[in-house]
């Protein structure tokens, strides 16, 4: 039994409104995309929005640029046609010139777009600046690319890679206000959050190289690497030192809950 040949679906996006007119443009389309790699497919317009398998391809056309034709034929220039990536990894662009029987040349551009169920990872609610994020206020959303709301920065092909990314992103703080369902990039975030408010912290101080004291104390603000927070301290451990901060301190965070003190 011979095997079929894989099939391509293919969803169109700015054709021209006149429907014979539209029906040539995806002709043209068509043999673009056969002489880019899909010689062997076939390919069928994906009228019934057909997801994704593995069995099949789903492409995503988008009339970037593609000339109102009559019902004249038209020819493509098959040694005009250029292919260029784009800023994501599932659409690439074909420029290419078309030859009408009247000798007029026109410019075509589409988008091509490989239709993937994708993985991202959003913000659950409003978030305001200096948010710690959490299981409560982010979660793992999908779109499929393609899609005009599934424009994205930072994306994921497996749910795996999005479990991953999402753990890197706890426990770190936003630096702008983010709203409910917006995509969060990293550069939406400043460094992890190593002490956190009204937890015990550790604090140490050295008023000599030779010397070292240290205590608890209570955080009463969040704070990151190298970041300067206020901390409640209790009573320091070397009584017989000369000098003992008491009261309210800044302290530098050096560790998790930990953080050193330094006189100003």
């Amino acid at each position: 039994m011979l095997a079929l040949p894989p099939q391509i679906y293919i969803e169109y996006k700015n054709l021209a409104s006149d429907q014979i007119r539209a029906e040539i443009q995806k002709d043209l389309i068509a043999q673009v995309l056969k002489k880019n790699g899909f010689e062997e497919n076939v390919i069928i317009e994906n009228q019934l929005q057909k997801n994704p398998s593995e069995k099949d391809f789903i492409l995503n056309v988008n009339c970037l640029q593609c000339n109102s034709l009559g019902s004249e034929e038209n020819e493509i220039i098959f040694s005009s046609i250029h292919k260029s990536n784009t800023k994501n990894n599932y659409t690439v662009e074909y420029t290419f010139e078309v030859n009408s029987n009247k000798n007029k040349i026109s410019l075509w551009k589409i988008a091509v777009t490989d239709k993937k169920l994708i993985y991202y990872i959003s913000a659950k609610q409003n978030l305001q600046v200096n948010t710690i994020l959490s299981a409560n206020n982010i979660e793992i959303k999908t779109c499929l690319t393609g899609d005009d709301k599934c424009s994205l920065k930072m994306s994921y092909v497996t749910s795996q890679e999005a479990i991953e990314q999402l753990k890197l992103f706890m426990n770190k703080k936003t630096n702008k206000d983010l709203k409910i369902g917006q995509e969060i990039e990293m550069k939406n975030l400043s460094q992890e959050i190593l002490v956190h408010t009204g937890e015990k912290t550790r604090i140490s101080y050295k008023p000599s190289n030779a010397l070292t004291i240290q205590t608890h104390g209570k955080a009463l603000s969040n704070g990151g690497l190298g970041e300067i927070i206020r901390v409640q301290i209790s009573d320091w451990f070397e009584k017989n030192a000369s000098f003992r901060p008491t009261g309210i301190i800044e302290g530098t965070v050096i560790a998790p809950g930990e953080v050193e003190y330094a006189i100003k």
